[in-house]
């Protein structure tokens, strides 16, 4: 890796990782970021917590400009929400804090804590109906959701087609971008649409679909193919989601590249 040059976290050929075409109003969108348990997403999601925050992910950028000098939004509520089923909010508060965002910079919805205990006896229904009820809307605003998937083996009877029509897509109604982060661990060894006799697989794996297809770009996070590596973490693939035309002055710059994570820092390397 020595002899490779770091690299910026471009996702949009304005040059931007989220665009100021998305959240202005107009529109509701997606992005998805995809891994498995060897390629924990934390570094990425930070990053774009990072960018609606301060306007940039700095913790990436290859000319290492401070947080601290970064402008804030000047609106008095946070711009961006972090909702998330394996997370609570000391783990956000604890990683956001080191890139300089406190926790009056965005909202917290702890969706992880005793959620199966407020949820016992409750119809499928009425407990997606009381998650959605957790999110105001503001078609202005980010939604960084993490794992929604983890309800179709927490709620007894849903499908994956429930959790998409009845959750995913109600939720992009209520912001400007919605961010979904999921775990393919459960079928990436194995192929999906040939496992017919597992539900599990079958039902995250439509998951996944469906959402691909909402989106604007797919970030997938994945291992090395020939096994770890010192200098190599995985590799980070952008590609273009089913929703990639709906916005017309932009595109997805489509790219891969190999990242390498050591203690708190990430940086990016073009394959």
């Amino acid at each position: 890796m020595s002899g490779l040059q770091r690299q910026d976290l471009i996702l949009f050929s304005d040059q931007s990782v989220i665009s100021s075409q998305l959240c202005d109003g107009n529109s509701n969108d997606m992005i998805l970021v995809t891994h498995t348990a060897a390629t924990l997403p934390t570094w990425l999601v930070n990053a774009l917590v990072e960018t609606k925050v301060l306007g940039a992910p700095f913790s990436l950028k290859t000319d290492s400009t401070p947080s601290s000098n970064a402008q804030k939004s000047s609106r008095n509520d946070p711009l961006i929400t972090i909702a998330s089923f394996v997370h609570n909010a000391d783990y956000f508060d604890k990683n956001l804090s080191k890139l300089k965002i406190g926790k009056n910079d965005y909202k917290m919805v702890d969706l992880f804590t005793d959620f199966v205990v407020n949820n016992i006896g409750k119809p499928k229904d009425k407990i997606i109906s009381d998650i959605l009820g957790s999110f105001l809307v503001d078609t202005g605003s980010t939604i960084v959701l993490e794992q929604p998937e983890i309800l179709l083996s927490l709620i007894e009877g849903l499908t994956s087609d429930e959790l998409s029509l009845w959750f995913i897509t109600p939720l992009m109604k209520k912001c400007g971008l919605l961010i979904v982060v999921t775990s393919t661990e459960l079928y990436f060894n194995n192929t999906p649409y040939e496992s017919t006799q597992d539900k599990n697989i079958l039902d995250h794996s439509r998951f996944t679909a469906a959402c691909t297809y909402k989106s604007l770009a797919v970030l997938n996070l994945k291992p090395l193919e020939t096994g770890r590596a010192k200098d190599v973490t995985g590799t980070l693939r952008i590609t273009r989601g089913g929703a990639h035309d709906s916005h017309p002055n932009i595109h997805v710059v489509e790219n891969e590249f190999l990242y390498l994570t050591q203690k708190d820092s990430t940086k990016l390397f073009y394959r």
